[in-house]
């Protein structure tokens, strides 16, 4: 048999077949890609025929690089488009057969929600759903009271359901405050307790107010003087003059056990010894 004969394997053939269909729908469905992958670890351990391919989920998850969870929703999606089989066995991995894609192209757009469909996307998008429903129930109120919401969160209304009529001020909560030409709030007209201006007055009658006259600043370091003393500063004390010795002339330090003494305890020993 010539080189030109040859048959093409199913395994060969297989890849072919899904590296054409990731190019054909790679860029509008990304997830394909990822998919495929997971085919392709699958062919490597298939014999010639596509049979006798039983990898673990836990080996495929390695060698592509992502979760058990996300294998399992991949083999979902190729056995959804018809180009996977598999045969589940009794406290064994699986075996996978592959198949021959038949016709133009597969319909991924059909069962790749598989794989885009996950437990957190599904909570992500209930919730979303939900937070809309609300929204659309409790709307704003044109006298400014809320409705009661639809998940039974209570209302801001605390008057135990005894609402007055929307015409009148009463109806909107809060204290209704109209402007005045002094500055000063008008009383609320539901009766709330509210302080009286102190201005030009003594808020406190039965103390004694403070002197206003005004007082110079003190600088920094400067002694605070008493108000009754002169402003002059008292003269500091005269230092009493130090006595010289007689024999070397430098200063004596007084000594209250000898105050008479004219000449320093050394000076005096080299006297005595000169003499001696």
């Amino acid at each position: 048999m010539s080189t030109d004969d040859r048959v093409q394997s199913v395994r060969n053939a297989w890849t072919n077949a899904l590296r054409a269909e990731v190019l054909r729908v790679g860029r509008a469905i990304p997830e394909v890609a990822r998919v495929v992958t997971v085919g392709m670890w699958i062919a490597t351990y298939a014999d010639a025929d596509g049979s006798n391919a039983f990898p673990g989920r836990d080996t495929l998850a390695t060698l592509s690089g992502c979760s058990q969870e996300t294998v399992t929703r991949a083999v979902k999606v190729l056995m959804g488009v018809g180009v996977l089989a598999r045969k589940r066995r009794p406290n064994a991995s699986a075996m996978y057969q592959l198949l021959m894609p038949t016709g133009g192209g597969l319909d991924w757009a059909a069962h790749i929600h598989h794989m885009t469909d996950t437990r957190q996307r599904r909570a992500r998008r209930l919730e979303k759903e939900r937070i809309a429903a609300e929204a659309e129930t409790r709307k704003a109120s044109p006298d400014a009271v809320r409705t009661a919401s639809a998940a039974g969160v209570p209302d801001s209304d605390r008057t135990g359901g005894s609402e007055p009529p929307r015409d009148t001020p009463e109806s909107v909560r809060g204290r209704p405050r109209k402007a005045s030409p002094d500055a000063v709030r008008t009383a609320s007209a539901s009766g709330v307790y509210q302080y009286s201006p102190t201005y030009g007055r003594d808020p406190l009658p039965d103390h004694d107010m403070a002197d206003d006259s005004p007082q110079p600043p003190k600088r920094a370091g400067e002694a605070a003087e008493d108000e009754s003393s002169p402003s002059e500063a008292p003269p500091a004390p005269e230092e009493p003059e130090l006595r010289r010795c007689t024999m070397c002339r430098f200063p004596i330090v007084p000594d209250p056990q000898r105050p008479g003494r004219t000449v320093h305890a050394a000076c005096q020993r080299r006297l005595e010894r000169h003499s001696a």
